[in-house]
C-alpha cells in the first residue's frame, strides 16, 4: 500500500490536464480495477508541452500542494512507501508498483520471473526504448515538433517496433513454444510492457490520423489485441481527443515507413551482439591510446584519508561472507573517512548504487545529525537494507529505489563505492550538476559504454589530445587487466580523465589508493572538492 504522485497542469472536477506519464499511470490503474491499495495524488507543476486531457470521472484521485520527502527527491511519477521513508520513481517502476498493490490475478503481468522491465534504461535497449524513445516521439507528434510530417513520414520509433515484432521472439523456454512469432510486444505472453506501449502507440496513431494497416500490420495486429482483445480500449477512452483535431487536418494522406536495421529492441539481439564484434584489448590499440595521452597530465596518486582505528565495536558490521569481511571493512572505512572529512553538520549525503547499504548505514551511524539517502534500483538490495536500518534503529536514512536519471533531490555529498562502468560517471555528473562533494570509488571499467547521457571521452584534455570514444573504451577494457602493470596504467587513465572533468569545473580533486591497497583490486578512490572549499585530510 502506498501513495503514487503524478505530475499534472491543472484539475477540474471531471478532468485533469497531464503529461503523457501521468497519462499512462492513470490508465493502467484504470485498467487494473482502481486498486484500493494506491492513492492517486495529484500535484500541479508548470508546463509548456504535451499535454493530455483526461476524463476523470472513474478515478479517484487528491490534489495536494507539496511532495513529501523521499518523494520529492524524485521526479514524477513516484510511488511512496507507508512507512513514509522510501520511495520508487521511474515510470516502469512505478508502474511495476501499481501492479503489486492491485488484485492478485494481475501479477503475471510481471512476466518470468517478475523481470518485466525491471533492467534500468541506461543497460536495458529495451527499457530505454518503452520508456523513453516511444514515448519521446508520442510527445513531438503531439506538440507538432515532429520534422517529417510533411513528407509523410512515419516515426522511426514505429518502424524499429515494426521490426522487432517481425523477429523470433527471444524468451524463456523458446525452444518449448509452438509458435515463436510475437503475440504481443515480448512474445507469446500479455504484459505490463504491451500495456506501456499501446497509450503512445494509440496517441500517435489517432493523431497523425495513420492506421495503414499495410505499413505496419504486425503493430497493429498487435494494438487491435491488446486494446480490444484485452479490453484495454476502454481504459484508454479516458483520453480526449479535442485538441488534436487540427493536427488530423494537416498530416500528410500518404506515409511511408523510414528503413531501419533488422533488429530486434533486446540488447542481446544476434544481430547487435556478436562475441567476434566485441571490443577486444588488442594490444595495438591499447598502445595508440596510450600514445594520445604522452602529453596530458595525467593526475598523480597521492595519501587519502583512511580510518586507521580498530573497527568500534558498536559500528555495524556489513553483512558480507566472513572470507570478504575483512576486506569489505578496509573498502567502507576508507570511503567513510573520506566522506565524513568532507561533511558538516545538517548536510544530506547519498549512497548512490548503493546495494544494501553497507557504505549509506555507516555514515548512517557516524553522523546521526545527517541525512542519509541510499539510492539504487535493485528492489532486493534495498529490501535487505530496510531490514538493516530497523534493526539497527536508524531514522536519519531515506531508501529510493529509482536510477540516478529520476534523482533530483539537492545534496552536499555524494559516494558511492564500486559503482559499475557508466555509473561511476553517471555519480560523478550528478554531483557536479548539484556542486557536491563526492568520493567515488569506480569499478568494471570495461563496462564504459556509450550511453544517452555522457559522451567519452569527458575531459577537455583527452579530447584535445585526439582521443576517440573506441580509444576511451580500449582504456577502459585494459583497465580491467586487474594485478598488471598495464592494467594499473588504464585505471589511471580513466580516472585522470574524470578527476580533469571534475576539476575544470573548479573542484579541486584528488586520486588515491585506498589503504591497504590489497582490499580490492579495483582500489583507486577519487576525492572531489566543491569549489571555495579546501580538502581536510585526517
Amino acid at each position: 500500500m502506498g501513495d503514487v504522485y503524478l505530475e499534472i497542469k491543472c484539475l477540474t472536477e471531471d478532468s485533469v490536464q497531464a503529461p503523457v506519464e501521468t497519462a499512462l499511470c492513470l490508465c493502467v490503474y484504470d485498467y487494473l480495477g482502481r486498486p484500493s491499495q494506491i492513492n492517486l495524488r495529484v500535484v500541479t507543476m508548470k508546463q509548456t508541452s504535451s499535454q493530455l486531457s483526461m476524463d476523470i470521472n472513474r478515478i479517484n484521485v487528491s490534489e495536494c500542494t507539496e511532495v513529501p520527502p523521499p518523494s520529492s527527491f524524485c521526479s514524477l511519477p513516484v510511488f511512496q512507501s507507508v512507512d513514509s521513508l522510501s520511495c520508487v520513481a521511474g515510470l516502469s517502476a512505478v508502474l511495476r508498483q501499481i501492479v503489486r498493490c492491485s488484485e492478485e490475478s494481475n501479477r503475471h503481468l510481471l512476466g518470468f520471473r517478475e523481470a518485466c522491465l525491471v533492467s534500468c534504461a541506461e543497460t536495458s535497449v529495451w527499457t530505454k526504448f518503452c520508456e523513453i524513445e516511444l514515448i519521446a516521439s508520442c510527445k513531438k507528434i503531439m506538440i507538432n515538433d515532429y520534422n517529417n510530417c510533411e513528407e509523410g513520414i512515419l516515426p522511426l520509433e514505429l518502424a524499429r517496433l515494426e521490426s522487432h515484432m517481425s523477429l523470433p521472439i527471444r524468451v524463456h523456454n523458446v525452444s518449448k513454444l509452438k509458435d515463436r512469432s510475437h503475440k504481443y510486444a515480448e512474445g507469446p505472453h500479455f504484459l505490463l510492457t504491451d500495456l506501456v506501449l499501446a497509450l503512445p502507440i494509440h496517441i500517435i496513431l489517432n493523431t497523425i490520423g495513420c492506421h495503414n494497416c499495410s505499413l505496419i500490420p504486425l503493430i497493429h495486429a498487435w494494438y487491435l489485441e491488446v486494446a480490444e482483445g484485452h479490453n484495454y480500449m476502454q481504459s484508454l477512452s479516458l483520453l480526449q481527443w479535442e485538441q488534436f483535431e487540427r493536427w488530423k487536418s494537416q498530416t500528410c494522406a500518404i506515409w511511408t515507413l523510414p528503413t531501419v536495421a533488422k533488429q530486434s529492441l533486446y540488447k542481446r539481439d544476434p544481430t547487435r551482439y556478436k562475441p567476434r564484434d566485441k571490443i577486444y584489448t588488442q594490444q595495438v590499440e591499447i598502445e595508440d591510446s596510450m600514445n594520445r595521452l604522452e602529453n596530458v597530465n595525467m593526475l598523480d596518486y597521492t595519501e587519502g584519508p583512511s580510518w586507521e582505528e580498530e573497527w568500534a565495536e558498536d559500528l555495524p558490521v556489513p553483512e558480507v561472507p566472513s572470507k570478504r569481511l575483512i576486506r569489505k571493512r578496509h573498502q567502507l572505512a576508507n570511503l567513510a573517512a573520506a566522506a565524513i572529512n568532507v561533511t558538516v553538520e545538517g548536510d544530506t549525503l547519498v549512497d548512490f548504487c548503493s546495494g544494501s547499504g553497507h557504505l549509506g548505514i555507516i555514515l548512517a551511524h557516524s553522523l546521526p545529525k545527517c541525512t542519509i539517502i541510499l539510492l539504487d534500483n535493485k528492489e532486493k538490495s534495498l529490501d535487505r537494507a530496510r531490514q538493516r536500518l530497523k534493526s539497527l534503529n536508524l531514522y536519519n536514512v531515506y531508501v529510493i529505489q529509482a536510477n540516478l536519471d529520476y534523482f533530483i533531490g539537492k545534496f552536499q555529498v555524494g559516494v558511492s563505492l564500486h559503482a559499475c562502468g557508466v555509473a561511476s560517471d553517471l555519480v560523478i555528473h550528478k554531483c557536479l550538476q548539484n556542486k557536491a562533494n563526492f568520493i567515488v570509488c569506480p569499478c568494471c571499467y570495461g563496462g564504459i559504454q556509450e550511453n544517452h547521457i555522457i559522451s567519452y571521452p569527458q575531459s577537455e584534455e583527452y579530447l584535445q589530445a585526439g582521443l576517440s570514444e573506441r580509444g576511451y573504451i580500449v582504456l577502459g577494457h585494459c583497465a580491467d587487466q586487474a594485478g598488471t602493470d598495464q592494467g594499473e596504467k588504464g585505471m589511471r587513465a580513466v580516472d585522470s580523465d574524470r578527476c580533469l572533468l571534475a576539476r575544470n569545473r573548479g573542484y579541486c580533486v584528488t586520486l588515491s589508493k585506498l589503504i591497504p591497497h590489497t582490499c580490492t583490486t579495483r582500489n583507486n578512490i577519487i576525492i572531489g572538492v566543491r569549489p571555495k572549499q579546501q580538502l581536510i585530510v585526517s
